[in-house]
């Protein structure tokens, strides 16, 4: 039976696995991360960073149309948004290798899988671009998959340190080409609306008010937790009626196509 116990194995075994570089890597992060957690000292973290940044330029490589070397977007302890995604910085695009970020996805809680990780986009836009708020993905944008491109995908969302009560804002993309994966989330060129979204929200914001003025401060607390929900919910299924959609669908596709295009 020693055959199917190692056919178990291969099958448990995630798709990506880690370079001997990027291994090298990951254990040089973490016993820096170590040591800034048992006596921070900001040469340490500023040694650290050049070190790595310099090993994380060469695992990724220099992407095409980028201009300058680029910053490492791991944030070490022990700030805000540390544990973020690893990877280069140009901007507001981060590149990284499907090693990389399977090994942070993995590393999750719960664990995260990298096909699931990407089509979903939340974690990553959290935790692994913006850091210090939660994001929400509204709806998904059905962009077309580049040609070379193994995986993309794109996400109307917002991010928020008070939850998600106003329109969405932001778009996100991802995108792999072989080993890297590039990821953006930015601006909307133009913010969508949804009147009947609105309403949605409304009523259950008013729901939420009625019940805190009548001092049941639980209630209101469900009722605005459940009237944000509806809300997300009301534009997954309506955002293809707002009339920017077709700009923020022509914007996802156009990043998603100069990613490729490295």
């Amino acid at each position: 039976m020693r055959w199917l116990s190692a056919l178990l194995l291969l099958l448990a075994a995630p798709a990506w696995a880690l370079s001997p570089e990027e291994a090298a890597y990951i254990a040089e992060r973490d016993r820096a991360n170590a040591a800034l957690e048992a006596s921070w000292d900001q040469d340490i973290q500023d040694r650290a960073v050049e070190a790595l940044t310099l090993k994380l330029r060469r695992i990724v490589g220099p992407p095409k149309g980028f201009d300058g070397k680029g910053e490492m977007n791991t944030t070490l302890c022990c700030g805000v948004g540390a544990g973020k995604l690893d990877g280069m910085a140009y901007g507001d695009v981060v590149v990284t290798t499907e090693g990389l970020l399977g090994r942070w996805l993995g590393a999750l809680n719960p664990p995260r899988d990298l096909a699931a990780g990407i089509e979903e986009g939340a974690d990553l836009y959290a935790s692994g671009l913006v850091g210090d708020a939660a994001v929400d993905v509204y709806a998904t944008v059905p962009i077309t998959r580049p040609p070379g491109a193994t995986r993309a995908a794109a996400h109307l969302a917002l991010a928020s340190q008070a939850g998600s009560l106003w329109p969405p804002q932001e778009i996100g993309v991802i995108v792999q080409k072989g080993d890297r994966v590039f990821l953006a989330y930015r601006k909307v060129t133009t913010v969508p609306s949804l009147p009947a979204c609105e309403a949605v929200l409304a009523k259950g914001m008013a729901d939420a008010r009625a019940a805190w003025q009548a001092g049941k401060r639980d209630d209101s607390e469900r009722l605005e937790a459940a009237a944000s929900t509806a809300y997300v919910d009301c534009w997954n299924a309506h955002a293809r009626e707002a009339t920017a959609w077709p700009a923020i669908l022509q914007q996802a596709q156009a990043l998603a196509d100069a990613f490729s295009a490295d």
